[in-house]
């Protein structure tokens, strides 16, 4: 049975630990081994390690495949063998919308994305279309962190380098979680 999970909100909000935890449960739960879950990192996202893998900031770490663009997979005959599909930084893929259609409508897959909402300016990420799958979505998560300033809810990532890059790859060093009254 296909559904879609869209978990989304802020840096340092918990997206990958949620991703994380969700994986973990399934394994206690309901799948019988690793094999049947298929786990995606965009290949730009070596802030905490340079493996394969998804890994929280509080360095909690879930083997991966690293890929450029989602549609790689479908090239790959153990598709099929899959039943769960988590992506995470959602928001860098410029054929999200396209091909979590094609694995939500065609292939049957249940998936989960975890994503950022919007960039550094409160802008979303147009090229992903992660809000485009909103409709199309079983649950719709926001999660929040907590403001670096404080410790309000915290919505919204805020740069501390000086970049107008929308997307640039970074931590704590580059940025951090705020509420509305410290943008």
């Amino acid at each position: 049975m296909s559904e879609l999970h869209i978990i989304f909100g802020p840096m340092f909000a918990g997206k990958s630990t949620y991703l994380i935890n969700t994986i973990k449960s399934l394994l206690d739960t309901q799948v019988n081994t690793l094999e049947e879950i298929l786990i995606i990192n965009h290949s730009s996202d070596k802030r905490y390690s340079n493996n394969s893998e998804i890994c929280t900031h509080d360095n909690i770490k879930m083997p991966s495949v690293s890929l450029n663009r989602i549609d790689e997979i479908f090239n790959c005959a153990d598709l099929f063998n899959k039943k769960y599909i988590f992506i995470d930084e959602g928001q860098f893929f410029g054929d999200l919308y396209e091909s979590v259609k094609s694995l939500l409508i065609i292939y049957k897959k249940t998936i989960y994305i975890g994503g950022l909402d919007g960039d550094y300016k409160q802008e979303p990420f147009t090229t992903s279309r992660l809000f485009d799958l909103i409709p199309y979505a079983t649950t719709v998560k926001k999660i929040t962190a907590k403001c670096s300033e404080c410790n309000a809810i915290a919505p919204f990532t805020k740069r501390l380098v000086c970049s107008d890059e929308q997307i640039l790859v970074g931590g704590s060093d580059s940025y951090k979680p705020v509420c509305l009254n410290h943008l």
